[in-house]
C-alpha cells in the first residue's frame, strides 16, 4: 500500500542513474473501477514530461527509477478517460453518502495488483493533511486520533460533486515553508489535540507568525493546549501587542503563570501592555519600535538600525528620543537615505511629531492615522515620553473586519 503524499516530490532516476526530475504526479486511467497509473508527471525545469507506465521499472516511497533514458521523455496531453491524482483529486471536496456532509480529499491510497498500480481509496482524516505537509512525525504521536478515515475509491463519486477544490497554497512541502496564513488555515481544520501538536513541531518564530493569522478563539484554545513552557516561549516571540492580547483572552492564573516563565524585560513589557484599556491606544500598541539618539550621523543611525531591526515592528518611521526616552522628532527611513552619511540626525529629522496618549480611543487613532496618512503613530504621556507605536495593521483591524484585514498587503514591514 501506498499514500499518494509519500511518493510526490521524490527525484526519479532515469535506466542511467540520472535524475530525470522531480515526480510531480500520477496520471490514471478512469476505464476501470479501481484506476490504474498509467504514467508519471515528472517536473524538469519549466517543463511537465510524461513517463509511461510501461517505462517505470521501480516506484516505492524511497525510490523511483525508469528502465528508459531522460532523453525519451516528452510532454503529452491527457485522454478522456485520464486525470492527475494530485492536480484532480487531493483536496477534491466530496458528499457523504446522504449528501448531507462535504468532506475533502486529504491524501489517495494506492495498491499494487500484478504489475499495475492502481487506486484503492482516499484518505479524509486530519492525518493526512499532516502527513502531505511534512508532519508524518506528528500524524504518528497522534495515531489513535488521526488514524486514516478510508473511503473506498468505488464508493467516490467525483462527477457527481459540483463543489469547487480547495488547494493548498503550496502542497507537498514541509509546513514550516509555508506561509504563515497557509499554516494557520491548516491548523484551522484539525482538532485542538493536533493543532497542539503541529505548533510543538514548528520553530518558535514560524508558530508565532502563524498564530497570528488565526483567529482570536482559536489562538486561545491552541495555547490552552500547549504546555506552559511551550505556550511561554511562543508568547515571548510575538509583538508584545498581539501576546498582550492573546494573554487577555486567557484565565488570570493560566496568563500569570505564562508571564513568570518569560524574561523579565519581555514580561513587563507585556504587563505594561496589559495595564491600558484594550481598545485605547494603549492597548493596541507595541513597544517595539526603531529609535535613534539626535548627537548621531545618518551613518551612525544605519548601524543602529541594523541591530534594532529584528526586534522592531517596523523601520519605515524611525523615532528620535533622548536619554530619558522622550520623544524629540522622526524620519523616514527615505530620509535617511537620501541625506549625506554625516549628516546629523537632528539636522533633518521632523520635530513634533503626530502622537497621542495612551488614553486615546481607538476612534481617535484611527482617525489621526487616515488623516496624516501615517503608517505608524507614536504614543507619548505627558511627559513626552514614547511608550510605543500603534502600526497601520493595528489600525486597520479597528475598522475592518479580520478577514478583510487579512487581503491586505504588509507593505510597511
Amino acid at each position: 500500500m501506498f499514500f499518494l503524499s509519500k511518493l510526490l516530490g521524490q527525484t526519479v532516476r532515469d535506466v542511467e542513474g540520472k535524475s530525470a526530475g522531480t515526480l510531480e504526479d500520477l496520471v490514471v486511467s478512469l476505464r476501470q473501477k479501481y484506476p490504474h497509473v498509467t504514467a508519471l508527471v515528472i517536473k524538469r525545469g519549466n517543463r511537465r514530461l510524461a513517463a509511461p507506465w510501461q517505462t517505470v521499472s521501480s516506484l516505492e516511497e524511497s525510490n523511483c527509477l525508469l528502465r528508459a533514458p531522460a532523453a525519451d521523455l516528452a510532454e503529452r496531453e491527457l485522454d478522456d478517460h485520464e486525470l492527475l491524482l494530485s492536480g484532480q483529486v487531493l483536496d477534491k471536496q466530496i458528499m457523504d453518502a446522504e449528501g448531507r456532509k462535504v468532506i475533502r480529499v486529504n491524501d489517495v491510497q494506492l495498491a499494487r495488483f500484478g504489475r499495475d498500480l492502481r487506486v484503492v481509496a482516499v484518505d479524509v482524516s486530519s492525518g493526512a493533511l499532516l502527513r502531505r505537509v511534512g508532519l508524518a512525525r506528528v500524524s504518528s504521536r497522534l495515531s489513535k486520533k488521526t488514524r486514516p478515515h478510508l473511503i473506498d475509491w468505488g464508493n467516490v463519486d467525483l462527477q457527481a460533486s459540483d463543489a469547487q477544490a480547495v488547494r493548498l497554497t503550496v502542497p507537498h512541502t514541509r509546513l514550516s515553508l509555508l506561509h504563515p496564513a497557509d499554516i494557520a488555515e491548516i491548523a484551522n481544520e484539525l482538532t485542538p489535540e493536533e493543532r497542539a501538536a503541529v505548533f510543538e513541531e514548528l520553530e518558535h518564530e514560524v508558530a508565532a507568525d502563524a498564530i497570528g493569522e488565526m483567529q482570536p478563539a482559536a489562538q486561545a484554545t491552541l495555547l490552552a493546549e500547549l504546555a506552559d513552557d511551550k505556550a511561554s516561549e511562543l508568547l515571548a516571540t510575538m509583538d508584545p501587542d498581539d501576546a498582550a492580547d492573546l494573554l487577555a483572552d486567557l484565565p488570570k492564573r493560566r496568563a500569570g503563570r505564562l508571564l513568570a516563565l518569560m524574561d523579565k524585560d519581555e514580561a513587563d513589557e507585556i504587563r505594561e501592555l496589559l495595564g491600558y484599556p484594550e481598545n485605547s491606544a494603549g492597548g493596541i500598541m507595541t513597544t517595539e519600535f526603531a529609535h535613534v539618539p539626535p548627537e548621531v550621523t545618518a551613518e551612525e543611525a544605519i548601524e543602529l538600525l541594523r541591530e534594532q531591526e529584528p526586534e522592531v515592528e517596523t523601520v519605515y518611521y524611525i523615532y528620535v528620543t533622548d536619554k530619558k526616552e522622550r520623544l524629540l522628532g522622526v524620519f523616514s527611513l527615505r530620509d535617511l537615505l537620501m541625506v549625506p552619511g554625516g549628516r546629523r540626525v537632528r539636522d533633518f529629522m521632523t520635530k513634533e511629531p503626530i502622537a497621542l496618549p495612551p488614553a486615546a480611543g481607538q476612534a481617535e487613532v484611527a482617525q489621526t492615522i487616515a488623516k496624516y496618512n501615517l503608517l505608524a503613530l507614536p504614543v507619548v504621556d505627558e511627559n513626552g515620553e514614547i511608550h510605543g507605536i500603534v502600526t497601520i495593521d493595528d489600525a486597520i483591524d479597528l475598522v475592518l473586519p479580520l478577514a478583510w484585514k487579512k487581503r491586505l498587503p504588509r507593505v510597511f514591514r
